[in-house]
Formats: structure tokens, C-alpha cells, sequence
């Protein structure tokens, strides 16, 4: 590795950066605006500077080496806040073209995102979301490293560069099919720990949302199946005897398809607190603030109609 940055051509980092977000030759001189060959030749240089392999061209494009994997975190991150810190401080451009990186739980994906696409189109109609898997495990790095601009999720994590912001509070509800037995008299705990459950998988060495408020001590249900995603759980439910337990908001979004009973938690249980999360590096990015606000003002909007439906909701 390279001991005197004097000696380092820092041009060559943002050839690094294309490759390790492309992993392929030609996407990243299509984004760097360069030709292959120049590209390749820069790769040469940084290879030399390095004294690092950095890739393997494989027939799936260019891997990255175990040292490129360690060295993308701080390169990524110095490139974003020379980009932050030297960049225009303008206002965030409404009528430009912009793409926002986004982990979303399947919760957000199914309830927040239509609401906040409809608000970008009409405010922004340049801007694009662009919507990643919420893989918990990765979250950190991926934000880190700035492949996600801004995470929702009921998740938190023990990184002190990471920033929080509450979005919204969701109430636990129980779902089952029409009829389901546990309903009969009305839900009780007794009924409710009788019955067999659909659970989502463990997220992070977390369990599920229920698991996190309740903790998993007080409630053990008899779980039958385990599902990594949230929105599996209403179909499930509604064509067995199975139980789930998801937020509210989704329970009736999913009531829209599904034939489901919806009744309140047996147990007294906290709501279900889902934050935006980003990286410090991105906290005075204009259009990261842009962003952040909308989603405020959505979920502001989305109250507003909940309480003139009158809907029993605590969002």
C-alpha cells in the first residue's frame, strides 16, 4: 500500500470508485465518460501505485480482490465528502435529473414508496428512486460506502456514523383468515399462543418486529413457518390457520387482496418505530436534505387522511 499520498494520482481513485460500483470495464468508462482502453490504463497506474491486484476479471466482469473490498469503504467515503465539500452549496434543483439509492423493508416498499413516488413526480418529475433489497446485514456498509443515499427501516444499529431520523410509529396488529377460531370470542392471549404462526426471518441477528418491541422472553408463539419477507405473510394467513403479526397499516393495505380478520395485539406492545437512516458523510447533501423532507411531509399527509377516514392507526 501506498505511504505518501504525494506520490498517489487521486484521478485514479474515482476510476477505482466506477469499477467497484460497475465491476465491469465498459459500464464504468460509460460512467467515468472515458474510453476502455483508458480505463484499463488507469487500472494499470493504480495497480502499480498500490502494489495491489484490486480485481479479477472473471465471466461475471471484475471482482473485487479481498484488499479492494477493504480499501472501497474510506475511498468511497473521502470522494463523497470532497464531493460534498468542494461541489456547489446550491439549492437542491427541482426541475434536474436526479437518482436517489434507497433501502426499503417490504413494509416501506408497499405502504410509503407509492405515496412518496407520486410526490417526486409532482414536485420533481427528474427524479428517479431507485429501490434496493433491504438486506439488513449490509445495510451499514452499503450506506457507508454511499451505494444507498437513504435507508427506511425498524432496524438500529451500533454505528456511531450512522444518522436517525423517526419517520413513522406503526401499531402490531394480528392477522388470520376469516372465521379462524382465534377470533371467535375475540382475540386473547391464551388463543392467540394456542394458534400457529407465520414469523419473518431473522433480520440482522434480530427477529422479528413483534420479537424486538415485546422481546422474545415474554411472548413465544409457536411459530410454523418462517418467511423473509413481510409481505408473504397476509397470503399466508388467509389460506391456512396460521396467525401473523405485521403493522397495521400493512394488514390493511394487503386487506385490499387477501381475505383477512384484523384485531388488535393481545399483549400490550409498543408501536414499531421505522427511521430514516443515512451515513454522516451525507448529512449536507442538498438533495439527501430535499429528500428527507418529503418523505416528513408524506407521512405528515398520510396522518392527515388517516384521521379524516377515521381510521384506527397510530402512524
Amino acid at each position: 500500500m501506498i505511504t505518501n499520498l504525494r506520490q498517489m494520482d487521486l484521478n485514479l481513485l474515482l476510476v477505482f470508485d466506477a469499477l467497484m460500483q460497475e465491476q465491469n470495464l465498459s459500464r464504468a468508462a460509460l460512467r467515468l465518460h472515458m474510453s476502455q482502453p483508458a480505463v484499463s490504463n488507469a487500472l494499470a497506474r493504480l495497480r502499480q501505485q498500490l502494489g495491489e491486484r484490486l480485481f479479477q476479471r472473471t465471466a461475471r466482469g471484475m471482482v473485487p480482490t479481498p484488499q479492494a473490498q477493504a480499501l472501497y469503504a474510506p475511498v468511497r467515503q473521502a470522494l463523497q465528502l470532497l464531493q460534498i465539500g468542494l461541489g456547489p452549496q446550491v439549492s437542491f434543483d427541482l426541475q434536474g435529473e436526479h437518482v436517489f439509492r434507497l433501502a426499503m423493508n417490504d413494509y416501506a416498499q408497499a405502504c410509503l414508496l407509492p405515496h412518496l413516488l407520486a410526490r417526486t413526480q409532482a414536485i420533481a418529475p427528474g427524479v428517479v428512486l431507485s429501490v434496493q433489497d433491504d438486506d439488513a446485514d449490509s445495510l451499514p456498509q452499503r450506506l457507508a460506502t454511499g451505494v444507498v443515499d437513504l435507508a427506511i427501516d425498524y432496524l438500529h444499529f451500533s454505528d456511531a456514523d450512522l444518522r436517525y431520523q423517526p419517520l413513522t410509529e406503526e401499531q402490531l396488529v394480528v392477522i388470520g383468515r376469516p372465521g379462524h377460531p382465534a377470533f371467535a370470542d375475540g382475540l386473547t392471549l391464551a388463543s392467540y399462543l394456542d394458534s400457529a404462526h407465520a414469523s419473518l426471518l431473522t433480520r440482522a441477528g434480530r427477529g422479528s418486529p413483534l420479537e424486538i418491541v415485546l422481546g422474545s422472553s415474554r411472548v413465544r408463539r409457536r411459530v410454523q413457518v418462517h418467511v423473509p419477507s413481510l409481505l408473504a405473510i397476509p397470503e399466508i394467513v388467509a389460506h391456512s390457520e396460521l396467525l401473523g403479526s405485521v403493522p397495521l397499516r400493512l394488514a390493511e393495505h394487503c386487506a385490499r387482496y387477501y381475505p383477512l380478520e384484523i384485531a388488535p395485539m393481545p399483549v400490550a406492545a409498543p408501536g414499531i418505530e421505522v427511521s430514516m437512516i443515512w451515513h454522516r458523510q451525507q448529512e449536507l447533501s442538498p438533495g439527501l436534505h430535499w429528500l428527507r423532507e418529503q418523505l416528513m411531509a408524506m407521512v405528515a399527509d398520510l396522518r392527515r387522511l388517516d384521521g379524516a377516514q377515521s381510521r384506527r392507526v397510530n402512524i
